[in-house]
C-alpha cells in the first residue's frame, strides 16, 4: 500500500507536470485540481486514523501494538472507564501526543496518561521497579484545550484511561515508538522466545512480564559477580562458577522467576531465585502455571548484571509445574 507521503508527492509532481506542459490553461482548472487533491487527501487522512469504538457489549478496552493516530468519540451515556493499552517492541518506548482533545470536566469526564500499564488496581512496572516517582507517572486532564506536551513512557508500554460520558466528545492522539538504548522493564507480546535482561551497571530492578503460563530455561547468568570496577582483576579467574539457588537471603543482586494473577511483580509468588555465573544452558528449568509470569532482576548497582532466559508457552502439565496459581486452574 502506498504511503500518504508518497501519494502527496505524486500529486505535487502531477501538478508540476501539468504546469510545465501547459495543461493548466486557466485559474479555474488549477483550482479544480487543488479541490480534488484536498478531497482525496482528506479521505486518505481519515483512512490513516484508527477509530476506537465500543464493542457490541459496550466494552471499550483497546490493546494496540502499532504507531499511528487513534481517535475516540463518545457514543454518550457511558460512565465506565475505558483504556487504550499500547505495547511496542521491548527495545522501544511509547510516546503520546494529542492532536485534538475535548473532554468536559463536568459529569466526571477525565483522561489519564499512565507511564506503564494498570489492570484491576495493579501496575506494571511497580513503584519499586520504576525509575520515575509514583506521583509523576500519572497525569490527568479534562477540558477543551489539548495538553501542550508529549507524554513519554519509560518502557515499551503505556496507557490512556478515559471516561467520557458526553456524546461526541473525545480525542485524537498520535502514538509513536522510539528506540530505548537501555531497556529495563518490558511486557513481551510473544509467548515464545529468548530475552536478555541487563542492568547496565546501574542500581535498578528490571522485570520482564509475559501474560501467559510459561516454561522458562536459564540460558546464561552473570548476576552479583562481575564488579563494575575491578580493583583486583586476578579475582576474575578465582570467582565461583555456577548458579547459587535461593540466594536472596543477604544477597543484594539476584533473579526471581515468578508468577501470579495480576501485573504487580512484587506480590507474585517466587518459583525460583538465583544469582551467580553460568553459561551452560538448561541447568535450571522452571514451569509456571499462572495467568501472568515474569523474570525480575534486582541490582544494587555494584555489578554488571545480565541474565538470558528462553521461554515457551505452557499448554499442558499445569499441575506438575514448579508454581501453580489456583485462580489460573479455576479459569480453565
Amino acid at each position: 500500500m502506498c504511503s500518504l507521503a508518497l501519494i502527496i508527492s505524486f500529486f505535487i509532481l502531477m501538478k508540476h507536470w501539468l504546469h510545465v506542459n501547459g495543461q493548466t490553461s486557466s485559474e479555474t482548472n488549477t483550482t479544480e485540481i487543488f479541490l480534488i487533491d484536498e478531497e482525496i487527501l482528506e479521505k486518505l487522512r481519515e483512512d490513516t486514523i484508527t477509530k476506537l469504538e465500543h464493542d457490541e457489549s459496550g466494552q471499550c478496552i483497546f490493546v494496540k501494538s502499532e504507531e499511528g493516530l487513534y481517535s475516540y468519540s463518545s457514543p454518550g451515556g457511558y460512565k465506565e472507564v475505558c483504556g487504550l493499552y499500547i505495547i511496542a517492541d521491548p527495545s522501544e518506548t511509547v510516546v503520546f501526543e494529542f492532536d485534538e482533545f475535548d473532554i468536559s470536566c463536568g459529569n466526571d469526564g477525565l483522561a489519564s496518561m499512565i507511564d506503564g500499564w494498570e489492570l484491576n488496581g495493579q501496575f506494571f512496572p511497580t513503584s519499586k521497579d520504576h525509575p520515575v516517582p509514583r506521583e509523576e507517572r500519572f497525569m490527568e486532564y479534562c477540558g477543551e484545550k489539548k495538553p501542550d506536551r508529549e507524554f513519554r513512557m519509560s518502557q515499551n508500554v503505556g496507557l490512556i484511561e478515559f471516561r467520557i460520558p458526553i456524546q461526541n466528545e473525545g480525542f485524537k492522539v498520535n502514538v509513536t515508538f522510539h528506540k530505548n538504548p537501555e531497556p529495563c522493564n518490558a511486557i513481551l507480546q510473544n509467548p515464545q522466545g529468548v530475552y536478555t535482561i541487563r542492568n547496565h551497571g546501574k542500581r535498578l530492578n528490571c522485570s520482564v512480564s509475559i501474560m501467559f503460563p510459561e516454561s522458562f530455561q536459564v540460558i546464561s547468568s552473570d548476576v552479583g559477580v562481575k564488579l563494575k570496577e575491578k580493583v583486583h582483576p586476578e579475582n576474575e579467574t578465582s570467582r565461583v562458577v555456577g548458579l547459587i539457588r535461593e540466594c536472596r537471603e543477604g544477597a543484594s543482586d539476584y533473579v526471581e522467576i515468578i508468577g501470579g494473577d495480576g501485573l504487580d511483580t512484587t506480590i507474585m509468588r517466587v518459583a525460583e531465585a538465583f544469582c551467580g555465573i553460568d553459561n551452560k544452558p538448561g541447568k535450571l528449568k522452571v514451569g509456571i502455571a499462572c495467568g501472568n509470569t515474569a523474570v525480575r532482576m534486582v541490582s544494587s548497582g555494584n555489578y554488571e548484571n545480565s541474565v538470558t532466559i528462553a521461554f515457551d508457552l505452557m499448554t499442558d502439565k499445569y499441575r506438575s509445574s514448579s508454581l501453580v496459581c489456583p485462580a489460573f486452574l479455576d479459569s480453565l
